[in-house]
């Protein structure tokens, strides 16, 4: 149980929600999400991207993102790529899938204000989608850019063949 305090300890992030066209649930980001995540903005030139994996709960009405693990010391990362270390993200999906937290995508930074998915990104998750055993749905990939604004996240929820992407609100 100390793993789920941390999840809801107060901070000074304010809660993310967001809706999709064609997806009943909300989507609720957690403070302690996004603090973990904007560590890695790439805000210099010599930044390079990073990133790792969203964890949660869906319940019928809402999918929660709780966590986000990464980056691991053994991914690869360069200005305009990221490939997260299969062992060490493994790892982290089956010990928070023992606490109870269902693994829901992955998140990554771009080098830019306002991101969005490049063709790279769209290929990873639906490889993803058809090599994982998985307990919901579909993915979901956060990344994260530069920018302060709610646009400077950009979520998508990859399912089978079709993509939602989310509208944010605080």
């Amino acid at each position: 149980m100390k793993l789920l305090k941390r999840f809801f300890q107060p901070n000074t992030h304010a809660l993310i929600s967001g809706k999709a066209d064609g997806v009943k649930q909300t989507l609720i980001l957690e403070p302690a999400v996004l603090e973990h995540v904007e560590k890695s903005k790439q805000l210099s030139v010599f930044s390079t991207e990073a990133g790792g994996q969203l964890f949660g709960y869906v319940i019928e009405n809402e999918i929660r993102i709780t966590l986000a693990t990464g980056p691991y010391k053994r991914d690869q990362r360069g200005r305009f790529h990221y490939r997260s270390d299969h062992y060490s993200a493994q790892g982290a999906i089956n010990k928070l899938a023992r606490d109870g937290l269902y693994y829901l995508g992955e998140w990554h930074t771009h080098a830019e204000d306002f991101p969005s998915a490049s063709a790279s990104d769209i290929d990873a998750m639906n490889r993803l989608l058809n090599t994982s055993k998985l307990n919901v749905n579909g993915l979901l990939m956060l990344i994260v850019g530069r920018s302060n604004l709610l646009s400077g996240y950009s979520i998508t929820l990859f399912n089978q063949g079709s993509r939602y992407s989310w509208e944010l609100s605080r």
